[in-house]
């Protein structure tokens, strides 16, 4: 009696591939060519989004300058909640890995200082007044 070993497989190696093998072939560089070309795209859509991010609370510092010039502390201090979470929101977004394009990330990183300042600058108008 002897005892079962499990399967057997032989490994062929072929001389030349065959049709089949290269339309394989064919079919996975084609779809990592698309899975490429969707993931780059997928990054600038997100740069767009940070970019839109950027601008809108860059409207709110605006906003929020107003507001302290007008007297409306507490206005100016729900603005400034709100850009607090946006920043948030926005540094994330930029310091994930992988999650834009390169080319973008310095000019956002950029763009976030100068919100920062911002932030920053509002604040110390509201510790005044």
């Amino acid at each position: 009696m002897t005892a079962f070993r499990g399967p057997v497989f032989h490994f062929v190696t072929l001389a030349r591939p065959s049709i089949s093998v290269i339309k394989v072939v064919e079919k996975n560089n084609q779809y990592a060519t698309e899975i490429g070309r969707l993931r780059t795209k997928a990054a600038e859509c997100r740069l767009t989004v940070v970019e839109s991010q950027l601008s809108l609370a860059l409207t709110l510092c605006t906003l929020a300058h107003a507001e302290i010039n007008y007297n409306r502390r507490d206005e100016a201090l729900k603005l400034v909640n709100k850009l607090h979470y946006h920043s948030g929101i926005i540094r994330v977004h930029i310091n994930e890995p992988d999650h834009l394009p390169r080319i973008g990330i310095s000019e956002a990183r950029k763009q976030l200082a100068t919100l920062e300042q911002g932030i920053e600058e509002i604040e110390s108008r509201l510790r005044r007044l």
